[in-house]
């Protein structure tokens, strides 16, 4: 089986309509779902919310959520910096 990575199921930016794509097969789903979460410390609750999640989502629905994880990781990890950079570069004094 080929392995299935969340960035080639779900799209990587803000979604302003439903995520389509081919069917994809539960197992392939799983895949996915499990790459957004990797190196995450799953328990056995954890584990049973993938396989429900898995279950119950249809395509549409879990593209959503891989995205969600998948953009939240990159703005945890720096990616999400970039706004800051920009902000840095025109000189401006920016504040929330």
């Amino acid at each position: 089986m080929t392995s299935m990575k969340a960035c080639h199921y779900a799209p990587l930016a803000a979604l302003e309509t439903e995520p389509v794509g081919a069917y994809t097969d539960p197992g392939l789903r799983e895949e996915a779902l499990r790459d957004a979460l990797r190196g995450i410390d799953l328990g056995t609750y954890d584990e049973r919310m993938i396989d429900w999640t898995v279950r119950q989502f249809d395509n549409s629905a879990l593209r959503v959520l891989v995205s969600w994880i998948e953009r939240a990781r990159r703005a945890a990890t720096g990616d999400g910096l970039e706004v800051d950079r920009v902000r840095r570069n025109r000189g401006r004094n920016w504040s929330y």
